[in-house]
C-alpha cells in the first residue's frame, strides 16, 4: 500500500472516473474523501470503500473552504486533492446560452481554483502536497459542439502550470491528467455515436476506462513523481499524438 496514511480529497467522486479515483487511492491505503453534491451516491461510494463522505458544490467558495475544514477535522491533514468534477454540455456554437458557458466555467475551472484554494493552506502546514487536476485531450485539440467545455479544459492547464509556479516552494506539486475517450457516465450519451471515431482511432484501438485515469492519478500523488510538477499526462490511447502526426494540431 503506496500511499497509506495518506489522506486523499477526490471531487466529483461519486461516479465515472472520480469513484475510480476514490478506489484506487483507497486500494493504496489511503484516507479517502469523496466530495461531491450527490448524497446518494456520494455516500454509497464512501460506504462502500471504508471512506467518507463531504457534500460539496465546487462552484461556492463557502462549500469549498467547509469541505476542506471538515476533511482536515476528520484526519488532521490533506494530502492529496484531486480535482476531478466536471460536466460537459454538447451543443452549435450559436446554440450555447449564457447559462451554458457560465455552467461550464464554473464547475470546470472555478471548481478546481476555489477546491484547490481552499486545501492549500493545510498543505501548507506540512510542507508538501499534491493536486491533481483532471482536464482533457480538449485542452489541446478543439472539439466540435464543446466550445465552453474546450475553453474551459484549456484553462485549465493553464493554471494547472501557474498554479505548480506558485506552490512548488510550498512542497506542492500540481499536474493536470487530461483523458481522452473514457468509457464514463458522462461519455455514455454520446459512446455509441463516437466508439468508430474516437476508441477506434487511438493507437491502442480502445476506449479507455476510468481505472485508467486513476492509475494515474496514483502516479502523481507518489513520492516517486514529487519532481514532476506543471505537467500533463495525456491518457488518451495516444489519440492526440495521431492527430499531431497528421498535422492536426498547429505547431
Amino acid at each position: 500500500m503506496r500511499l497509506q496514511g495518506k489522506v486523499v480529497v477526490v471531487t466529483g467522486g461519486a461516479s465515472g472516473i472520480g469513484r475510480a479515483m476514490c478506489a484506487a487511492f483507497a486500494s493504496e491505503g489511503a484516507r479517502v474523501a469523496v466530495a461531491d453534491r450527490d448524497e446518494d451516491k456520494g455516500r454509497a461510494v464512501a460506504d462502500e470503500l471504508g471512506a467518507i463522505y463531504v457534500r460539496t458544490d465546487v462552484t461556492s467558495s463557502a462549500s469549498a473552504n467547509a469541505m476542506a475544514e471538515e476533511v482536515h477535522s476528520r484526519f488532521g491533514r490533506i494530502d492529496v486533492l484531486a480535482n476531478n468534477v466536471g460536466v460537459r454540455v454538447v451543443k452549435p456554437f450559436l446554440d450555447h446560452t449564457d447559462a451554458d458557458w457560465d455552467v461550464m466555467i464554473a464547475t470546470n475551472l472555478t471548481g478546481p481554483f476555489l477546491c484547490s484554494r481552499a486545501v492549500v493552506p493545510f498543505m501548507q502546514r506540512v510542507g508538501a502536497g499534491r493536486i491533481i487536476n483532471t482536464a482533457s485531450i480538449a485542452s489541446f485539440v478543439g472539439r466540435p459542439n464543446r466550445v465552453a467545455y474546450v475553453a474551459a479544459k484549456a484553462g485549465l492547464l493553464g493554471m494547472t502550470r501557474a498554479m505548480a509556479i506558485d506552490l512548488g516552494g510550498s512542497g506542492i506539486t500540481v499536474n493536470a491528467l487530461a483523458p481522452g475517450s473514457i468509457n464514463s457516465p458522462m461519455n455514455s450519451a454520446h459512446a455509441a455515436d463516437e466508439e468508430h471515431d474516437w476508441g477506434k482511432e487511438t493507437p491502442v484501438g480502445r476506449w479507455g476506462r476510468a481505472e485508467d485515469v486513476a492509475n494515474a492519478a496514483i502516479f502523481l500523488a507518489l513520492d516517486e513523481s514529487s519532481y514532476i510538477t506543471g505537467a500533463e499526462i495525456k491518457v488518451d490511447g495516444g489519440w492526440v499524438s495521431t492527430k499531431a502526426r497528421a498535422g492536426e494540431i498547429a505547431a
